[in-house]
Parts: C-alpha cells; sequence; structure tokens
C-alpha cells in the first residue's frame, strides 16, 4: 500500500508497546469519527489512517484477542475508506481495499478458530465486492480522457 500514516518511529513504538496501540487507536478513531460527522474529510483522513495502521498493529502483535482485533481493524478500514471516497482518492481507496483483504487472508492462513475464520472469509467476500463496485463506480466517474485529432486551425500558437 502506498499510503503510510505512521510515521516509522511511532510505528516502532507502537508495536514495542501494544497495550499503548489501542489507546492509540481509539483515540484516532474517535478523532476521525468526529471529524467524518463534521464532514471535515481532509482532517479526517490522516485520523482515520492511523487509526487503521494502528489496528493492524494490533492483529499483528496479537495484543487483544484476534476477533476484537479483526473488529477494529474492519471499523477503522470503514472510516478510512469513507473518507478516501469522499475525497474522491479513488485508486488510494482500491489500494486500501486490497491491502485489507491481503491481511485478512494472511490472518485465515495463519491458524485461527473455525468462527473467526468463517467471520473473515464472509469479511473477504464483502470487501472484494466493495472493491468491485468501487472499481465500476471510479471508472464511470472519472472516465480517462480520450485524445483526439486536432485539425490545423485549431492550433494556436503563443
Amino acid at each position: 500500500m502506498k499510503l503510510r500514516f505512521l510515521c516509522a518511529n511511532h510505528r516502532a513504538w507502537l508495536c514495542s508497546q501494544p497495550e499503548q496501540a489501542m489507546h492509540w487507536c481509539a483515540n484516532s478513531y474517535e478523532t476521525g469519527w468526529h471529524l467524518c460527522q463534521q464532514e471535515n474529510w481532509q482532517e479526517a483522513l490522516p485520523q482515520m489512517g492511523c487509526a487503521f495502521e494502528t489496528a493492524e498493529i494490533l492483529l499483528t502483535t496479537h495484543a487483544i484477542t484476534a476477533a476484537r482485533a479483526v473488529d477494529w481493524f474492519l471499523r477503522t478500514l470503514q472510516g478510512l475508506t469513507q473518507a478516501l471516497e469522499k475525497l474522491h482518492r479513488t485508486e488510494q481507496c482500491l489500494d486500501v481495499y486490497q491491502a485489507a483483504i491481503d491481511r485478512l487472508r494472511n490472518e485465515v492462513a495463519r491458524g485461527i478458530t473455525p468462527d473467526l475464520e468463517a467471520r473473515l472469509y464472509s469479511h473477504i467476500t464483502y470487501l472484494n465486492r466493495a472493491r468491485k463496485q468501487l472499481e465500476a463506480r471510479g471508472q464511470t466517474r472519472f472516465p480517462l480522457h480520450t485524445l483526439r485529432a486536432v485539425t490545423p486551425g485549431e492550433i494556436v500558437y503563443h
């Protein structure tokens, strides 16, 4: 994924202090959520991005139960993708969806309970569908510019 919201120092600190990661995630999400409620998408984006990346750290470090970490991961994913969509950053939103799908697939491969595995596959299916729908909307909402032939009469020299 090309987007980065946490700097290397904060990322390293959160990985080494997973109990603090939960607080960081919750605070970033709460701030981002309030900004989304005010439709302040530009300010909400970095907050939701930090929350999402921190939720991924929670999932990786096993600081909380896998089911709870997945819930935070999905909640923050929703906030991040909503902010990206509202800012018309379709390509980045598609990248975030794909990164989330890949991360959940990795979680399934880790050997988890059958109930959580079923939930993850359900979420992966939903995210794939959402990604494809966004991709289709993005192609119709933001069409590629097509080149057309220019006649000599249309050329303007300055």
